[in-house]
This record gives C-alpha cells, sequence and structure tokens, in this order.
C-alpha cells in the first residue's frame, strides 16, 4: 500500500468517525429537548393559523411529513424552500387538494421558475383552507335564522388563505439556502386577522453514501390579532436527514428521519420510506409509507405515485397519500406536479 493511498484512507477514517460524532451529537439534543418537551404543558390552543401546519402534496404527507431534508420538487414551497434550488431550467406547477373531516378542504398551488438573468430560483404559492358557508344559530334559534321575509336562513362563511413569494439558491454545488416570505389572512364573516410570515430552510448535500441534512424554520412572525385577542403565529423548527439506502438501474429506496419543535405541542419525530420502480426510461412508479408519533390524531400515513412523460421536454407526476386520523376517520390527499 503506498502512501497516497494510507493517506486516504485515513482521511476517509476521520471524516466517517467526524460524520458519527456530530450525528450523535445531535441525536443526544434532540432525545434531550424531547424528554424534557414531555414535561413541559403543551401550549396547544394558544396558536392561530394551523392551516400553515397542514401538510401538502401527496409524495411528502405520504412519507409521514418527513420531508425536509428531501424536497426535491415542486412541494418544497411548502416543506423546505431551499430544495427549489434544485429545479434550475424547466418550469413546475405544483396542485395539491386535501379532504379534511367535517367537510373541509385545503388547497395548495405552487409555481416554480428562473427569471431572465436573476439568479437561483423563484417560487410563488397560495395555500387555501375552505368550507361551505354554515347555518347561523343561537341558543334561541338552534335551527337557524330566517332571513327577513323569506324561508331561507341565515348563513356565514370562513377561510383561511396565505400567498408567498420563495427564493432559492446554491452557495456551493453541495449546500442551497431559500426563504419565503407569506400573507396571511384568516378571515371569519366580516372579522379577519392579517400578518406577514417567513420561512427559512437550508439544505446539504454531504457527499457521503447520499446523505442530505435539511432544516428549515417556518410561519416566523409577529404576532395577529382578531378582534380583541392576540395570537402567536405556528412557528416549527424542522431538522431532518435522508439517504437512498438503496439505488440501482430499475429500483430505488429512499429513506428520512425528521424531528421538529412546533411552538404549540411537544418535540416530534417523523419517519418515511419511498420505494421506487423504474420499469421504462422516464417512467416511475413509488410505494410510500411513513409513521408520526407525538401526535394526538396522526399515527401513520401510506400512498403512491406514477411519473410519465407528456412529452420530449415535458412530464407528469401523480401522487395520492392516506392519513390515519383515529377517531376523526381518514384525510385524502391528490397532487399532481407538471413539469416543462
Amino acid at each position: 500500500m503506498n502512501f497516497r493511498h494510507s493517506h486516504t484512507m485515513r482521511r476517509g477514517e476521520k471524516k466517517l468517525k467526524g460524520m458519527k460524532l456530530a450525528m450523535g451529537l445531535v441525536g443526544l439534543v434532540l432525545l434531550h429537548g424531547t424528554a424534557h418537551g414531555t414535561e413541559i404543558f403543551a401550549k396547544v390552543g394558544t396558536i392561530g393559523a394551523q392551516f400553515l401546519k397542514w401538510g401538502v402534496g401527496g409524495r411528502g404527507v405520504a412519507m409521514g411529513e418527513a420531508f425536509v431534508a428531501v424536497a426535491d420538487d415542486a412541494s418544497a414551497l411548502y416543506w423546505n424552500p431551499a430544495g427549489i434550488a434544485q429545479l434550475d431550467g424547466n418550469s413546475h406547477v405544483f396542485l395539491s387538494h386535501a379532504s379534511l373531516p367535517a367537510d373541509i378542504g385545503h388547497e395548495f398551488a405552487g409555481y416554480v421558475f428562473t427569471y431572465g438573468s436573476i439568479p437561483g430560483v423563484l417560487g410563488i404559492s397560495v395555500n387555501v383552507l375552505q368550507m361551505d358557508p354554515m347555518i347561523r344559530t343561537t341558543e334561541y334559534n338552534p335551527d337557524g335564522i330566517n332571513l327577513a321575509g323569506s324561508e331561507e336562513l341565515e348563513q356565514f362563511d370562513a377561510g383561511d388563505l396565505a400567498i408567498g413569494f420563495t427564493y432559492a439558491q446554491f452557495l456551493t454545488n453541495k449546500f442551497s439556502f431559500g426563504g419565503t416570505i407569506k400573507w396571511i389572512h384568516q378571515g371569519l364573516e366580516d372579522e379577519f386577522a392579517e400578518a406577514l410570515n417567513f420561512d427559512f430552510g437550508t439544505l446539504y448535500d454531504t457527499g457521503f453514501r447520499t446523505i442530505t441534512i435539511g432544516m428549515a424554520i417556518s410561519s416566523i412572525g409577529p404576532e395577529m390579532q382578531f378582534i380583541d385577542q392576540q395570537f402567536s403565529p405556528p412557528t416549527n423548527f424542522k431538522l431532518g436527514v435522508s439517504m437512498n439506502a438503496f439505488q440501482s438501474n430499475q429500483h430505488s429506496l429512499l429513506t428520512s428521519a425528521e424531528f421538529n419543535h412546533p411552538s404549540d405541542n411537544t418535540e416530534r419525530a417523523n419517519l418515511g420510506l419511498e420505494y421506487e420502480y423504474s420499469p421504462l426510461e422516464r417512467i416511475q412508479v413509488a410505494l410510500r409509507g411513513g409513521l408520526m408519533t407525538n401526535r394526538d390524531t396522526q399515527d401513520y400515513a401510506f400512498g403512491f405515485g406514477v411519473q410519465f412523460p407528456t412529452s420530449a421536454n415535458a412530464g407528469a407526476n401523480v401522487n395520492y397519500s392516506y392519513t390515519d386520523l383515529d377517531v376523526l376517520g381518514g384525510s385524502h390527499q391528490v397532487s399532481v406536479i407538471l413539469e416543462y
């Protein structure tokens, strides 16, 4: 064995030991935070704009929402804004619909693109929570109130909206960052609350065995005020790691793990898997599953997806997910990504 080869091996061993030590320290910190967090009263019901916490896209949701270190498609507009830096070149349209309990609908739409000589990648997103109008009732009129001179009953509506603008760029060939500024509107009939929020995220490809580390902080901003009540946005810190456990010409297995610290609850952990099979060039079929811990209702999720070409330079990706909500039933989500 020559000196250069042995020196290279020692450098590789040091790098591996260093990475193991760093991962161990991160794990100890997160475990300590989780143990400490369980001793603190969860501030449930003290935070507003809860619709911002509901995951979007059949892919990320099916992987148990362990997606902050994956975030390699247009749904990164929600999960980790740094992820859209990987989409330099073509334009991407992302559409997602989720059906929630009590006939509530959750919609998300995004557009990722580059513009002229501006470096980096841009994105625009719209996040909407909506429901059908409801009949107005009182303690004296439990069946509803008739409109004046009519048998029709009075109704009122409620809904939430967030519009975001995202920018992301690579600082090196392995490290990207991104940020989103969001305008949030929550309305209940004639009353509403509004605020500006920010998301920030990073992705780092370690170069070692396809391991990628992702970090994101979402919904950072001032308090919102609804009538005479003030409440904070649902700030959430997420740290995750992903790795291709197996990869060949036709088969691959992606694994991911994520820890997050929401501002209104104790720490949580998510685990996700994605198996992809490519029977033909540019055609992929995926099966996904995930587990979510320390949640009141969400325990597991699963789903599938199909990616196929629509022309020589364009393609589509259709994904579905099902999330178990325990006594509330389940949530179905369908999403489409168009690349052109």
